[in-house]
């Protein structure tokens, strides 16, 4: 594996991030992807129809059936493709990936993280107690993201096959006679034909972007895990540093630093100690119980900042009673749900459900307010050495940020626009900062919160003051003033 011909960027992401990567991954490589679902699933499937001609929907489901061994080229052909490999699938066919298949088609069939797991299969090639091992490792916190992926694309199928029949059924004209239903509102044998087509069409459809999302998803945890990204930051300063070794000027520089080092440092040599396994591990473990490595919580319920333990979970709350009573009394459950019509039906209720879900997930900052009380947690006065507590700021940032700019001040005016963001965030959001975060982990809980606009503009602050702080790259002054302004509209009330 040579990540110098990684054709992403090794970066962590968040699970969806990871999700909508995988999606980008489809839609570069859809072409290949596509023509290698569908022919390690055309040979098969027309074999299929042709014995259950009279029953159509049996050659389905059977296809349907054997999609985990259908996905297995697609992920063959995108991990080749990753490191920019050339992989057509004509010639990936010879070295299809077989192993392992008949779990996958048995006790594993219904996973909701196939997409997710099939690479430690496909391309790890693990079996027994190694592959459950790596598993537990990857899976991490990225599970329900792997099981919203496979629900969003089963949902995505569904929607394709039907409005695919739909489509044909609504816009082919009189004159063709195509009869989807006989006299009494069933499905006709041309009607199966055409649905089950549709259903093999939807299918390889979406069969690359569910593949190539789960991909993702796993690409990231192996970032995450073995810091890829870290480790391509080091071949690239190696590669630099061989670059200037390689002129004379550099291998002098590199003779006269290394003998000033070893003047130095004389005993450095005598300073090493040697751990053997169990010593070692005990040290290491009492580094892991210090203070520097922070906290880390997991909270896998939703509830409201201020919500008390002590109340009874066992509990149900008035209104879902009467919820529950109101749909008894009022919702039919004899209406007739077969055929196309109630199966669209089920379909579009589901689908209403999940975007109340992702509604509720998306706004998830601003509703969470709602029930803000006292923070539980101190604010910190001081956050990367600068004063963040209010008194501290004048009356009128903006104002005193222009003055101290044109003054030639440019590191004390972006310091004080950065940290009067920092003491409006924890005062107006109570967002949880700790004198331990950097400033890309601020960015990330700013980002949690939901609101765009807030999270682009200290994004953008972030950037531009560890720009000026670290790298000494004075940004111009129309930036500075749209970043006064940006100031303004999020921490202020005025009317603008």
């Amino acid at each position: 594996m040579n990540l110098d011909k990684l054709q992403v960027n090794a970066i962590i992401r968040s699970g969806w991030q990871s999700v909508d990567l995988g999606f980008l991954m489809a839609r570069a490589w859809f072409r290949p992807l596509y023509l290698a679902g569908l022919l390690a699933m055309l040979p098969l499937a027309l074999v299929l129809w042709l014995i259950f001609w009279q029953s159509p929907f049996w050659a389905l489901a059977i296809t349907w059936w054997l999609k985990p061994f259908w996905e297995r080229m697609p992920l063959f052909i995108a991990s080749r493709k990753l490191f920019g490999e050339e992989a057509s699938p004509w010639s990936s066919i010879r070295s299809f990936p077989l192993k392992d298949i008949l779990p996958w088609l048995l006790w594993r069939r219904f996973s909701m993280q196939r997409a997710f797991d099939n690479p430690v299969t496909v391309l790890e090639e693990l079996k027994g107690e190694q592959r459950r091992q790596r598993l537990r490792v990857l899976h991490g916190k990225y599970s329900d993201v792997a099981l919203g992926n496979q629900f969003i694309c089963f949902c995505f199928e569904l929607l394709a096959c039907f409005g695919i029949a739909l489509i044909l059924d609504f816009f082919t004209p009189e004159s063709f006679d195509l009869k989807l239903y006989d006299v009494y509102g069933d499905l006709s044998l041309l009607g199966a034909w055409v649905f089950s087509l549709s259903g093999l069409l939807a299918m390889t459809l979406t069969m690359p972007f569910h593949s190539m999302a789960g991909f993702a998803l796993y690409l990231n945890r192996r970032i995450e895990l073995e810091a890829w990204d870290i480790e391509i930051s080091f071949r690239n300063l190696a590669n630099r540093k061989r670059i200037g070794e390689s002129r004379p000027a550099g291998l002098l520089a590199s003779m006269v630093l290394a003998s000033l080092i070893a003047l130095a440092i004389p005993g450095g040599a005598e300073a090493a100690i040697d751990h053997d396994r169990e010593s070692a591990s005990k040290l290491i473990e009492e580094v892991l119980q210090g203070e520097d490595f922070g906290q880390q919580r997991t909270v896998r319920k939703w509830r409201f900042k201020d919500w008390s333990e002590e109340v009874d979970e066992e509990s149900f709350p008035e209104w879902m009673i009467e919820f529950f009573e109101w749909w008894e009394e009022n919702v039919d459950w004899s209406t007739d749900f077969s055929g196309a019509a109630g199966l669209l039906k089920i379909v579009l209720v589901i689908l209403a459900l999940v975007l109340v879900i992702y509604l509720l997930r998306r706004y998830r900052g601003p509703l969470s307010s709602l029930g803000r009380g006292a923070r539980r947690e101190t604010a910190p006065e001081v956050l990367f050495g600068l004063d963040v507590t209010p008194q501290s700021l004048p009356a009128d940032v903006p104002a005193q940020v222009m003055q101290l700019w044109a003054a030639g001040s440019y590191r004390e005016a972006l310091s004080l626009l950065y940290r009067a963001s920092l003491s409006r965030l924890i005062e107006k959001y109570e967002l949880a900062f700790r004198a331990s975060h950097t400033e890309a982990e601020c960015a990330a809980l700013v980002r949690a919160q939901g609101v765009d606009s807030l999270s682009e503009y200290f994004w953008q602050l972030t950037l531009v003051w560890r720009r000026l702080a670290y790298g000494h790259q004075v940004p111009d002054s129309e930036i500075v003033q749209d970043l006064c302004q940006g100031w303004t509209s999020e921490f202020t009330d005025e009317p603008q």
